[in-house]
């Protein structure tokens, strides 16, 4: 059976509900930021399959919530029989966001078994905390980075690292040795593999594989998500307030107004709380670079770092 492409967003928004950041239980429609992404995912991936990505976000802007969404899709399609079986991870990097992304795809199964009349004992062989398996064999396991993580021999077709940048590195337990070993168990050109993470420190895993993929090096597509695509993230600017330097380039290009920087600038204490700066950074080299101690005074690096341009020529010599 080949797999058919799906259109995501109609599904989701016709069968799924959410709980919004004010506690209520509402369709999930797609916010501005989520649209944003979904677009460009069917730009890149026509058939929504074979997505390899690295997504680099600021706080909140719903991106786990549209792949998990994304996968629940997979899950209850296959269980239907309209797609081949789909076998998914999600994977967060402590128990507490675990429980979270796992309440909320449930959650995702609730609504639609509700819209359809049905029930969770006659779709689901497997429920339990973390794992959820249908009747006919597909599964959707979510669970918290660690050595017992997914494996390597076996066959999956989606995972989701969430907050990979997050994962720990000791001898136990190292990111890139559990993230790259899990990956092969997903076939060329098949399925769904989202990296998906705030910024934590430079020359970790995420960040080399980030780079990585900004130049091509990988088969992951390296995106940069700045706080400013989120038009919520806005707060009325008072007449007086001189607008820093800071926001000149921004204000300038037209990818964010006065009042989005005055909510920028009030968000990271006046541009002076690195670490909500990283969270919520304008550039992507501020993600990583405000997650540790510089040499440098990071506010001069960040200056010449948003000064440089990509070269006119590249090319390799050979002695």
């Amino acid at each position: 059976m080949q797999a058919k492409r799906l259109n995501y967003k109609g599904i989701i928004s016709e069968y799924f509900r959410i709980k919004n950041k004010k506690g209520e239980v509402v369709p999930f429609v797609f916010n501005d930021t989520q649209n944003y992404y979904y677009e460009l995912l069917k730009k890149d991936y026509p058939e929504m399959q074979g997505i390899r990505e690295n997504d680099l976000k600021f706080r909140q802007p719903g991106f786990s919530s549209l792949i998990d969404a994304m996968f629940m899709v997979d899950f209850i399609w296959s269980e239907l029989g309209r797609i081949p079986l789909v076998d998914a991870d999600i994977v967060s990097h402590k128990d507490k966001e675990t429980k979270v992304l796992f309440d909320r795809a449930s959650f995702f199964l609730d609504s639609y078994l509700e819209k359809v009349g049905a029930t969770r004992k006659e779709v689901l062989d497997v429920d339990t905390n973390g794992l959820l398996r249908g009747k006919r064999g597909s599964q959707l396991y979510v669970q918290t980075a660690s050595a017992r993580v997914s494996g390597r021999g076996g066959t999956k077709q989606n995972i989701h690292w969430s907050e990979v940048a997050f994962y720990s590195n000791t001898a136990v337990l190292n990111a890139r040795t559990l993230i790259t070993g899990a990956e092969q168990q997903v076939a060329d050109g098949i399925g769904k593999i989202f990296r998906e993470s705030t910024g934590n420190i430079s020359d970790d895993f995420f960040s080399d594989e980030y780079e990585a993929g900004k130049i091509g090096r990988t088969e992951f597509k390296s995106r940069f998500f700045g706080w400013y695509i989120h038009h919520e993230y806005s707060r009325n600017a008072p007449a007086d307030w001189v607008v820093p330097a800071y926001y000149k380039r921004l204000i300038e290009s037209g990818q964010a107004d006065r009042d989005q920087c005055f909510w920028h600038y009030m968000k990271t204490g006046k541009l002076e709380d690195k670490e909500k700066l990283r969270e919520y950074p304008t550039y992507d080299f501020e993600a990583f670079l405000l997650g540790g101690e510089s040499y440098f005074s990071t506010d001069a690096v960040i200056s010449y770092l948003g000064k440089l341009k990509e070269p006119l020529k590249e090319g390799v010599i050979m002695l």
